[in-house]
């Protein structure tokens, strides 16, 4: 079971959230809504991004792991 980096009922998630769900930077992550593999809304200096995207993301490439625990 993967322990998850922010609350179950979060609707967005931030870039830091995101890096550590995937285990990878927050560079990537940015860098994966700057080339739009991954849809994100600026809020202030900071981006969010929905659940809805990051499952879409995991089936894309293939992780199913956390696919589910989204």
């Amino acid at each position: 079971m993967i322990d998850l980096p922010y609350p179950s009922d979060a609707t967005f998630l931030t870039v830091n959230e995101v890096a550590e769900l995937f285990r990878t930077t927050p560079k990537t992550v940015r860098r994966w809504i700057k080339n739009r593999d991954l849809p994100a809304t600026q809020i202030g200096r900071g981006w969010r991004i929905a659940r809805s995207d990051l499952k879409q993301l995991a089936a894309d490439r293939g992780n199913g792991a956390i696919h589910h625990a989204l």
